[in-house]
């Protein structure tokens, strides 16, 4: 947790160096409107020389209420072509933790997720639709079934972030 707080402040630091801080939230989590299970998702992210650095925070709950997560971690991106508003992603960091009474013994998971999409800015504000690939690294049996009952964790996710630039 020290080291999660570390960094946590090293990209803290990193926006009072000229960079692009922005906050958004993720559309996606809107299902909930028309499906039992909920899932509600926002970010900050810095942009400094061309990189990317994301801290999204994902929580979902299942169609029953028995079982939470909540995801957090560091996502790196680089814009491979300049102008196009295009980016890629990958994590450098992602760690979720279930809880709840169908929750199972081992409750921490490492994940894994790469991402591609498109950044259009509106002078303050911006739209990123992006397509996502998430799996899990650590977790075997009981522990990854689990994971499926959450709406929000499924192999591959479109999603769109509205957010704000600061």
């Amino acid at each position: 947790m020290k080291k999660i707080m570390a960094l946590f402040l090293i990209l803290l630091s990193l926006s009072f160096l000229n960079a692009a801080v922005s906050v958004s939230i993720d559309m996606d989590g809107l299902d909930f409107l028309w499906r039992d299970g909920m899932r509600l998702g926002g970010k900050c992210s810095f942009d400094y020389n061309d990189i990317k650095i994301t801290i999204p925070i994902r929580y979902g709950k299942s169609d029953d209420n028995f079982l939470h997560f909540l995801e957090f971690g560091v996502l790196i991106g680089v814009h491979p072509i300049e102008d196009l508003g295009l980016i890629v992603e990958a994590s450098f960091l992602k760690v979720g933790w279930l809880w709840g009474v169908a929750a199972p013994t081992d409750q921490l998971a490492l994940v894994s997720e790469g991402s591609i999409g498109w950044d259009y800015s509106f002078g303050h504000f911006y739209v990123e639709p992006r397509l996502t690939y998430r799996t899990l690294i650590s977790l075997t049996g009981e522990s990854a079934e689990a994971f499926e009952k959450i709406p929000q964790f499924t192999g591959v996710r479109a999603s769109l972030s509205l957010g704000i630039v600061f």
